[in-house]
């Protein structure tokens, strides 16, 4: 009979968590020292840059922001760098990080507290985007745009640009919008291609810079793919493990991510699926216990969702 491996698994499991422990550095008892905001700053504008030192022995960075008295989280975030510049409502707010790796934090710094006073002037005052997020893939240009508000601001303009090389052409433009958000319908980005939104506040005396993100139209669906391995009618037993593989070759003018889906099934009409697998890799392996004739097609789906045709479809025998 053979003996299961489990215990001797868990065993090694824990050897090697134990092993993480003795190489990374014991952190417990140091302190992070806080550079800027301290306790009682006041900052103007909408962006508050948080800082502090580099502790040796820390991977990574848990910063909190916590609003008026700190009863309320609104920020919690595990970064690797020792600042952190975050766009923020005017208000009252309260601070603290540590340092962390794979087995050991310190304790919080004590918490600053801070103001945020809002400025009439935009210049250094940054809008964060929300919506799409950025490199988006869409077959469909009709969508939302949406950022969020600057108090001071008391409009914004929008733009898409259409890029081609090292150019940008503007394509969409919409000012004076009072509202952080704008639907765009369908007709108005319609050639397949690379596409920048950007957007700014103004208000009566200053303006903010463009804030900018990327967006993919791709309409087209994904070609054909071309099955490789295994060829037609080719043999195995029930012990071999049969690799397929596929490829596909995008001539669209925007070419994303195609993901394959291959089924597998002993009726060549595809009637019941006896086994189906989606995977990026262009290739997929599997045992089949029961001897039959299998046939197997792959068809694919891009980033944009786009879902092309099935392939021709491959036969192989298990005896």
């Amino acid at each position: 009979m053979k003996k299961s491996n489990k215990g001797l698994y868990l065993v090694l499991a824990l050897f090697c968590f134990q092993c993480d422990d003795i190489l990374e550095e014991d952190i417990s008892d140091d302190a992070i020292s806080i550079i800027a905001p301290m306790d009682g700053a006041a900052i103007e504008g909408n962006v508050v840059q948080l800082r502090w030192g580099a502790l040796e022995g820390a991977d990574d960075y848990r910063l909190q922001v916590m609003a008026g008295n700190g009863q309320f989280i609104i920020l919690d975030s595990l970064i690797n760098r020792t600042l952190f510049n975050y766009q923020i409502e005017p208000g009252m707010y309260r601070w603290r990080v540590r340092g962390e790796n794979f087995a050991y934090f310190t304790p919080y710094t004590f918490e600053s507290a801070f103001s945020v006073v809002a400025s009439l002037d935009l210049t250094n005052q940054i809008i964060t985007l929300e919506s799409p997020e950025n490199n988006r893939y869409v077959n469909n240009a009709a969508m939302n745009f949406s950022w969020q508000r600057i108090s001071t601001a008391d409009t914004y303009e929008f733009e898409i640009l259409q890029v081609s090389g090292s150019s940008e052409t503007s394509v969409f433009k919409d000012s004076g919008l009072v509202e952080s958000s704008i639907t765009i319908g369908e007709g108005i980005v319609t050639g397949d291609a690379e596409y920048v939104w950007r957007v700014k506040a103004t208000n009566g005396s200053s303006a903010t810079r463009f804030f900018r993100r990327t967006f993919f139209l791709d309409t087209q669906d994904p070609p054909v793919p071309t099955l490789s391995t295994p060829t037609t009618d080719q043999m195995f037993t029930t012990t071999d493990e049969v690799d397929f593989a596929w490829s596909f070759t995008d001539t669209g003018e925007v070419q994303s991510i195609i993901t394959g889906t291959i089924e597998i099934s002993s009726d060549e009409n595809f009637s019941t699926i006896s086994l189906t697998d989606t995977n990026g890799d262009g290739e997929f392996s599997s045992t089949f216990s029961s001897a039959d004739t299998y046939y197997w097609r792959v068809r694919g789906t891009d980033a944009a969702g786009n879902t092309g045709e099935n392939s021709a479809t491959g036969s192989f025998i298990v005896n």
